[in-house]
């Protein structure tokens, strides 16, 4: 599964069952501007493979809902999260990289929909990996002298870019974990 469409309506099942429309309404409320939709006819792609994975299952809703004037009320279906599909979402983001390129706001709204034990490892998971790669990208700031050619120069802007978002991502990562642990 490599659609973050597919990930992100997992997320939103495992926070609350729903049915169609209404993830179409939470997914658009919870990531406007992060991942866009070109249709609503995505989602009910994404419930398709979902569910031929194994990763949701249909149920009847407990309340009817009404149908069109004159016919008969039917039992409406949302879909619900199986013990899979909370499992393998864990798995993908206990393996959420800091060098994955998501648009602000994806992976911590992902994080969020977790129980507070499992998004603590997703978030001590992801901190260790960026002290993993700031240690392997970082400039030593004493051979501060000037660079002796383009490349040299090219060289350590890089990596001091790199240095500095992963220090933010660091520090974005305790902040997470204070929050997490504040609910509980």
């Amino acid at each position: 599964m490599r659609s973050p469409i597919n990930w992100a309506v997992l997320g939103l099942v495992i926070e609350r069952p729903g049915h169609g429309y209404d993830l179409f309404q939470r997914f658009d409320s919870a990531y406007a501007g992060a991942i866009e939709l070109s249709t609503h006819s995505q989602i009910n792609g994404a419930v398709k493979a979902l569910e031929q994975r194994s990763l949701i299952e249909r149920r009847h809703a407990d309340d009817p809902a009404p149908d069109a004037p004159g016919r008969p009320r039917t039992t409406a279906i949302v879909y619900q999260a199986t013990t899979k599909g909370l499992r393998d979402y864990e798995q993908w983001l206990l393996a959420y990289s800091p060098r994955n390129a998501d648009a602000p706001g994806v992976f911590a709204r992902q994080l969020a929909g977790l129980p507070a034990p499992t998004a603590l490892a997703v978030i001590e998971r992801y901190e260790q990996a960026c002290l993993s790669e700031i240690s392997s990208t970082r400039v030593d700031r004493a051979d501060a002298g000037a660079p002796s050619s383009a490349p040299e120069l090219q060289g350590r802007l890089i990596a001091e870019e790199k240095y500095l978002a992963l220090a933010a991502k660091i520090q974005w990562a305790r902040y997470a974990r204070n929050q997490i642990e504040a609910l509980r």
